[in-house]
């Protein structure tokens, strides 16, 4: 959570309404009547274990700093995380610092995964990895754990991705961690305008920052933060709340002294929420050597009720969609070469019915419509060298592949 110490509580409101950019896409939002049978069995997986352990591990890097040496070993480990995971593609973004006095950071760390039905259109979930502490000057040796802001965060993000990596969904979904939140919301920032360079048509983006404390005698409670223009999304927000958590109450407030990473999607014209433990009542411990677990994460229940909350929006969004769509796993497809220069070849086990070629931002480059065969050839010598991903749509469903051109 970036500190912004001389905003006032009237001053933020007015300024994250008025950043808003206006919608890139317009989209409708599911209404929530009653639970989901296959929602509420994934939310009920959630397992606090699982976040305590991620947290743990988290807060045993010395220090998060975006610039310290360490930000990368904790860059690595998320990628590496990710790609245990049942996830198609695991994309390392980076990008530029405004800070001159500062030379380079770890990257954005990119789970994706592909829809089966629109996967031109994302849903994304998002939580900043970097941390920070005011004591000391120098990055390497300031201890900063970072357990509330923000390893509670990227722990709810990681189980979202460890339990829905395993089932298929109409929109592509992205499990996101940022890097540089706390430079002013930079690596999301950057990601952002990326997308919206790209015309990248996201549904909705929900962020998780800050979610593991809770005053003593209060009940688990979420202050939404979202700007006007978002409503449509915080009323998705609100009415599923309501039917999975009738006993939570959920409310609209704002930061008086900060920023999260929801802004800079609303800012680049695309409609992005932000649930957070109480604005009136956080952590007192962020940005000190003390934000560790047991102290600043002095809740684990509520992080967990976050991450399930979290974990069922995206899901819902998403349009989970496992009634008969087979899982990709059962499509076998070959293709070479790989890295390609001038054209690669595409060999499936079944017919195919179209293959595109996307850049990793989701943006479509190529496609093509093969009405059945099992064989075909892309050109690839107009292609700029890079990292692209082909998506396969076969009888048996699709199938995401990585391509490299040079």
């Amino acid at each position: 959570m970036k500190k912004l110490i001389f905003i006032t509580l009237l001053l933020v409101g007015g300024f994250g309404a008025s950043a808003q950019a206006p919608h890139l896409f317009e989209h409708t939002y599911p209404v929530v009547t009653a639970e989901n049978p296959e929602i509420r069995g994934l939310m009920d997986s959630v397992s606090i274990d699982s976040i305590k352990a991620n947290i743990e591990h988290l807060c045993s890097y010395h220090t998060r700093r975006y610039d310290s040496r360490n930000i990368y070993d904790v860059q690595d480990w998320l990628y590496e995380h990710y790609q245990t995971l049942p996830v198609d593609t695991v994309i390392k973004h980076d990008f530029k610092l405004h800070d001159l006095s500062i030379t380079e950071t770890g990257d954005n760390i990119l789970a994706v995964q592909w829809g089966t039905r629109t996967p031109e259109e994302f849903v994304i979930c998002g939580a900043h990895y970097d941390s920070y502490a005011w004591d000391g000057y120098d990055p390497d040796t300031i201890r900063s754990p970072g357990a509330d802001d923000n390893a509670s965060g990227v722990a709810g993000i990681l189980e979202t991705a460890r339990l829905l990596s395993h089932h298929t969904f109409d929109r592509t979904i992205i499990y996101a961690n940022w890097c540089a939140e706390e430079l002013g919301l930079v690596g999301s920032e950057a990601y952002a305008e990326d997308c919206a360079a790209q015309n990248m048509d996201i549904v909705g983006y929900f962020n998780l920052d800050m979610t593991g404390y809770l005053e003593e005698g209060s009940d688990i409670h979420v202050h939404l933060m979202y700007t006007t223009q978002d409503s449509l999304i915080a009323d998705f927000v609100y009415n599923f709340s309501h039917v999975y958590f009738p006993e939570m109450p959920i409310c609209q407030q704002w930061l008086a002294w900060g920023d999260s990473d929801y802004s800079s999607f609303n800012r680049n014209g695309y409609p992005a929420v932000h649930p957070f433990e109480d604005v009136h009542a956080s952590s007192p411990f962020i940005h000190s050597r003390n934000d560790v677990l047991g102290l600043s994460v002095n809740n684990l229940e509520q992080s967990k009720r976050f991450t399930e909350l979290n974990l069922g929006l995206v899901a819902t969004l998403a349009g989970i969609n496992n009634d008969g769509v087979p899982e990709t796993e059962s499509v076998n497809v070959a293709m070479y070469p790989n890295p390609a220069h001038e054209s690669v070849t595409i060999l499936a086990d079944n017919n195919m019915l179209n293959v595109s070629i996307h850049n990793l931002l989701g943006q479509q480059i190529e496609t093509m419509a093969l009405n059945g065969t099992s064989k075909c050839t892309l050109n690839t010598s107009d292609l700029a060298s890079g990292v692209y991903v082909v998506k396969i749509r076969t009888e048996k469903g699709l199938v995401a592949k990585q391509l490299v051109v040079y």
